[in-house]
């Protein structure tokens, strides 16, 4: 079972993204004890926490339904104040445009413009929304927006984000971290908002963020499309278009005239801005991310979640909460007793099954057992390759049916055989696709078949096991008197014999993740502030799940600290941040988990 830290009416899983404003989690709704539907929950920062998120989150409220509902804000925002304020929207896998741009960046993959303009498009269908209702957004950045997997693009931050360009005055370290792109002129809300949106343009196009009051002019000017890993300037159309949202040169007067300019420069240029491109660029960016997500999403669904119920926490506490409600004395005492009763029952079935496990059972040859478990990772892995492959080869098709409808709708002949060799390619890509999934099919009927196989075996071998009949009982021998002589060269029994021979096939050995270097975590800051047992000590359990570079993939609490005072996000902080050697199995690096690992947090004088 996993381990979550419960926050309102959620249980917090993972983090996903951290920025300026706190960090956005994956997140758990319950109903009952069993799993309901994943969330995205968003966290503020202590700053903010400070500067009064806490008083007035209730604000953001208001501008939810102006929303609209639509899907661009994300879905099913609730917000939630008290001592540890948070919104919560539908979850959609996906991370923040500052990540990717990070990842893009430290991968070396080619953003290109195309990509760049599907971004932007996405983010401004969100702003044209907003000033159509009435609304600004004031602090727009790259922090702002959430790209799915899928390649949607989602402006989370729309219902609280007037709430924090409130705040600047107050939160000095955020509004340093956004300085780049609140540079629009004030007093002027549109202005502001499409300034915010050029600086993210220009930040694609050359993965340089904007520099705070430099010159614009001449930095457009030199600006070149390295984010596509080239030396060229910005095309020319490009180059105009964010002049006129960042020199104030020509600004546009109404969100209309900007809607029009900005379809003028999507459609009229060389370009094809399309959701699906954007799709198969973040799979290639994030493919190792999107993997550990859904493998952990399916585990959380999984889930048992008593001990996160009111029931799970009076077992926990060893308290009822009745008991402290009109005096049921009695009535709590014959709960006690029956819980007493069934838990001795339970203890009994458990004790009777583990001795038939132990004792009753019969033996299973080690290496028939060791096959069949090597049969079973195999059949998993190709299972896993399969699944990769059907997703591929549905990418493949929706690109040739968009590109033969292009096709079908292009009048340029230039145009048409563009098109046409796209078509071809992705054609013989789909060809291609459509024989490894062939393969990975048969391979996987033949490791079905060689499995069941063994196993039909192993059942053959129990059932002989069991038929035959216990080995006689060894006589005792009779005591002798004792001879001096000279030891006799002992002589191997053939089970001695059989162990001897056996003994050059040594079982197969398998090590633990280990920790290299294990950076001490940061006392939570939230817990002085809030004057939280400061004056205690406190230590957080986890384990790692380590790759096979060593890299930390997943941290698990086995026990940590009651409340939202930060001690167990300061350990997972301080786990990610350390560094592993990976498990190993016959000597090879593979994923695995570390031993327990104690992060303690001495008390503060």
């Amino acid at each position: 079972m996993g381990t979550y830290t419960r926050l309102g009416s959620y249980l917090l899983a993972s983090e996903l993204a951290s920025d300026p404003f706190g960090a956005v989690h994956r997140a758990v709704v319950i109903a009952g004890n069993g799993f309901d539907r994943h969330v995205l929950v968003r966290t503020f920062s202590e700053e903010l926490f400070q500067a009064g998120m806490n008083a007035r989150l209730a604000e953001a409220g208001r501008v939810v339904p102006v929303l609209g509902g639509a899907r661009i804000f994300g879905l099913g925002y609730r917000i939630e104040s008290g001592k540890t304020p948070h919104v919560a929207w539908d979850h959609v896998p996906g991370r923040s445009l500052a990540q990717l741009i990070e990842k893009a960046k430290q991968e070396q993959i080619p953003f290109g413009v195309d990509h760049s303009l599907t971004v932007i498009q996405g983010v401004a269908q969100a702003i044209v929304q907003m000033q159509a209702k009435g609304i600004s957004h004031g602090v727009l950045s790259p922090h702002s927006v959430w790209v799915s997997f899928e390649g949607a693009t989602q402006l989370v931050d729309a219902p609280y984000a007037s709430l924090i360009k409130s705040m600047l005055g107050k939160a000095p370290s955020v509004k340093h971290k956004l300085a780049p792109y609140l540079q629009g002129p004030e007093g002027d809300a549109l202005q502001q908002d499409l300034f915010s949106l050029g600086a993210m343009l220009y930040e694609l196009l050359t993965f340089e963020r904007l520099p705070v009051g430099g010159d614009l002019q001449g930095l457009l000017d030199r600006a070149t499309l390295k984010a596509a890993q080239e030396d060229a300037p910005l095309p020319a159309e490009i180059r105009g278009f964010l002049g006129r949202l960042l020199l104030g040169r020509q600004p546009f007067a109404t969100v209309e005239a900007f809607s029009t300019e900005l379809e003028r420069v999507l459609y009229d240029g060389e370009y094809s801005p399309t959701t699906f491109n954007m799709a198969f660029f973040m799979h290639t960016l994030f493919r190792e991310e999107n993997d550990r997500d859904a493998t952990a999403m399916k585990a959380e669904q999984a889930d048992n979640y008593l001990a996160y119920t009111a029931a799970g926490e009076t077992l926990r506490s060893g308290a009822t909460r009745v008991e402290h409600i009109d005096g049921h004395a009695e009535e709590q005492a014959s709960q006690k007793n029956s819980t007493l009763l069934i838990g001795g029952g339970l203890a009994a079935v458990v004790i009777l099954g583990l001795g038939y496990i132990f004792f009753g059972r019969t033996k299973v040859d080690p290496a028939m057992q060791k096959q069949l478990a090597e049969l079973q990772l195999l059949k998993v892995q190709i299972e896993q390759q399969k699944s990769d492959l059907d997703a591929k080869a549905k990418a493949e098709s929706e690109k040739t049916a968009q590109l033969q409808k292009q096709l079908s709708e292009t009048k340029s002949v230039e145009e048409k055989v563009k098109l046409q060799k796209q078509l071809d390619e992705a054609q013989a890509r789909k060809l291609e696709v459509e024989r490894q999934q062939k393969l990975a099919e048969q391979k996987l009927v033949e490791q079905k078949a060689a499995e069941q196989k063994l196993a039909e075996q192993r059942k053959a071998s129990e059932t002989k096991a069991a038929a035959l009949p216990p080995p006689p009982a060894p006589e005792v021998p009779k005591p002798q008197p004792m001879q001096e002589s000279r030891p006799a060269a002992a002589v191997p029994t053939p089970i001695q014999q059989q162990a001897a021979q056996a003994a050059p096939a040594a079982a197969p050995v398998n090590e633990p993740a280990r920790v290299i270097t294990q950076i001490p975590p940061a006392f939570p800051l939230r817990a002085v502030q809030m004057r939280w047992e400061t004056n205690k000590d406190h230590s957080v359990r986890l384990k790692v799940f380590v790759g096979e570079q060593g890299q930390a993939l997943k941290v698990s609490i086995i026990e940590g600290v009651t409340g939202a005072y930060g001690f167990d996000e300061a350990a997972i902080e301080a786990a990610n941040k350390s560094s592993y050697s990976p498990a190993t199995r016959d000597g090879k690096p593979v994923r695995g988990w570390t031993p327990e690992i104690v992060y303690r947090f001495p008390r503060r004088r």
